[in-house]
């Protein structure tokens, strides 16, 4: 049945967390991306634009923008972020951190 609730034991949520400081850096990545993802997408409807509309003005297909939103910015090159972020008025920066040190890149 669709709508039946399934029960998850404590000790399996607990065997699927990360256990390294690498898997801990990787899970805080992917939340973070996560997060910027549905933040440019709630912009983007905040604008009542769909993201066919958004990709006309980049240039690109409409599953491109769907991946931009669905937390491939890991894999999506700054050209094309910024290509996106240009397309919903905004202007993307880019910067290196070097502990206090703060290099812009763009």
């Amino acid at each position: 049945m669709d709508g039946e609730l399934k029960w998850v034991r404590w000790e399996d949520i607990k065997a699927q967390r990360p256990t390294t400081s690498e898997e801990r850096e990787d899970a805080r990545r992917a939340n973070d991306a996560e997060i910027a993802a549905w933040h440019l997408a709630e912009i983007r409807r905040a604008q009542q634009r769909t993201q066919a509309q958004v990709a006309e003005v980049m240039g690109v297909g409409q599953r491109r923008v769907s991946d931009i939103e669905s937390a491939e910015l890991a894999r999506t090159e700054v050209a094309t972020i910024d290509s996106y972020v240009s397309a919903l008025g905004g202007r993307l920066r880019l910067v290196a951190e070097f502990g206090d040190q703060v290099i812009p890149l763009r």
